[in-house]
Order: C-alpha cells, then sequence, then structure tokens
C-alpha cells in the first residue's frame, strides 16, 4: 500500500473512517509514534503533516456525488491532486490524476502523474488534449486512459477544490497499515485557468478531526487495541460530500442545486 504521495499506479486496500476529537487525536499520535514511522514526506518536526489539495470532478447533475450520498454498493471519484497549500500557485506542481473506486467494500485507487506543463490542459480541456498527449505519450498509458473513459461517461468537468492538512504515519512492513489525521479542511470554488479570476477558498467547520485508517488485510492487533481504548465509533466521512454541502450544492432527485454562494 503505497503512500498518498508515490508514484505507483494502483493498489487495493480497506478503510475506516472516524470523526474524533482533539483530545482523541492526541492519544492516537501517542500509539502511531510508537508503532509506526511518519510519513516520509512529512517529517516529525513539522508534526508529521504535509498540505493535500484536491480538485474534483463531476458531472453537472453531481452524479458521482449523489452516489457517495447514497451509499452505493460499487461507486468512484474522480479527482487530480496535487501537495501544496491552498494559497500558493500551482506553479510546477505535478498533479496525479486519480480514480478512487468502491467495489465491495475495498478501495482501489489508480492514480498517473502530469507535469504541470500539461496538468491544466488535461483538467480543463478534457478528451481534445489527452488525445493530444496520450498521442505523445504513446498512449498516455491505462490509469489515464481509464481516467478520461470514466470522466466521458458521465460528462465531468472540475466543480469543486478540497484542501486539507494531513498527519500521516505508515508502516513499510507486511502489515501495511497507514493512519492519517486531517484538519484544516477548506473547499474552493475553481476559476479557469487564462480566466483573469482567482480560486476562492472557505473554511469548513468539521466539528472534529478526520481520522483514517487504511489497510491490506486485517487491522493489527496494536490498532484494534487503540481504537477500543480511544473509545471511537466508526462512521462514512466524505470530504467531497461536505465540502459540497458547505459550498451549498445538494442533489435531490437527481439534479443538482446551488443553495447559495459564499
Amino acid at each position: 500500500m503505497p503512500d498518498d504521495r508515490g508514484r505507483s499506479n494502483k493498489w487495493q486496500r480497506y478503510e475506516a473512517k472516524y470523526l474524533i476529537s482533539e483530545v482523541q487525536a492526541a492519544e492516537i499520535r501517542r500509539y502511531c509514534r510508537d508503532y509506526l514511522p511518519a510519513d516520509p514526506h512529512a517529517s516529525r518536526e513539522s508534526g508529521c503533516r504535509y498540505p493535500v489539495l484536491s480538485i474534483y470532478l463531476d458531472s453537472a447533475s453531481r452524479e458521482l456525488l449523489r452516489q457517495t450520498i447514497d451509499k452505493q454498493a460499487n461507486r468512484f471519484k474522480l479527482r487530480a491532486r496535487t501537495y501544496r497549500r491552498y494559497d500558493e500557485p500551482p506553479d510546477g506542481a505535478t498533479a496525479f490524476f486519480e480514480v478512487k473506486r468502491r467495489v465491495d467494500g475495498i478501495m482501489e485507487k489508480t492514480r498517473v502523474p502530469v507535469g504541470p506543463e500539461q496538468r491544466d490542459a488535461l483538467l480543463w480541456n478534457g478528451r481534445a488534449s489527452f488525445d493530444h498527449w496520450g498521442e505523445a505519450k504513446d498512449g498516455g498509458g491505462p490509469e489515464v486512459t481509464e481516467f478520461f473513459d470514466l470522466r466521458a461517461r458521465v460528462g465531468a468537468d472540475p466543480v469543486l477544490g478540497i484542501f486539507y492538512m494531513r498527519e500521516a504515519y505508515e508502516s513499510a512492513s507486511a502489515e501495511r497499515i497507514r493512519i492519517t489525521l486531517d484538519r484544516d479542511l477548506r473547499y474552493g470554488l475553481l476559476a479557469r485557468p487564462g480566466s483573469g479570476e482567482q480560486d476562492m477558498w472557505w473554511p469548513v467547520e468539521t466539528g472534529g478531526v478526520i481520522l483514517e485508517v487504511k489497510f491490506t488485510n486485517s487491522y493489527p492487533f496494536w490498532v484494534a487495541n487503540m481504537l477500543r481504548r480511544v473509545e471511537i465509533m466508526r462512521r462514512g466521512v466524505c470530504k467531497y460530500a461536505i465540502c459540497s454541502r458547505a459550498a451549498g450544492v445538494c442533489v435531490e432527485n437527481g439534479a443538482s442545486q446551488r443553495r447559495r454562494v459564499p
């Protein structure tokens, strides 16, 4: 199970998500520091944190958002992920174009890195830019082909930016356990490059820290003991759904409606 910043193209894992308090997060951190090394991209000196900024793509009717809200057993998300702060310019940032699927309770992710020279064209101009890029890249590879095939199927375009700071710990052993704590969640309304406008970002109140536990087979004993001692209960926590509600987007009867513009 590669870390979120690796360049591996595909992996599968289980995920469990929780919304916890800062007091509980402090307990989780103590366990992690005893059992897991910090994510290599986030040193202990920085609080084991790094920024994550993703642009989510969806149809005009928010079909992919509706799949999540309805808790469909098999569903997917489309996003372009970079590792920078929301108030930093994207110049020079590589984007990872990702398809994240949920299939019978197992999460599958495919991703492909795209350099800054092609990032905006592929993100905003869609299939035409992909076909040109794919020819130059000898077909573009199955991962990016899957991304654009699914994008074309639902008619997805960039709809929302999501930012957070991630505190991360990960084992390189056979257990392949990864634990993350996400804070400072923000959503962004996106300006198309060249429009002369700027992205606009707002903080989102989550009521706590978003804990994610990711593993390939089963929880190690110490993780099960940690969750039991900290007394937290599993619940669905989807950042895309949370930020969409904060942005005033609701999904009703198959249609997307914006209740308000901040």
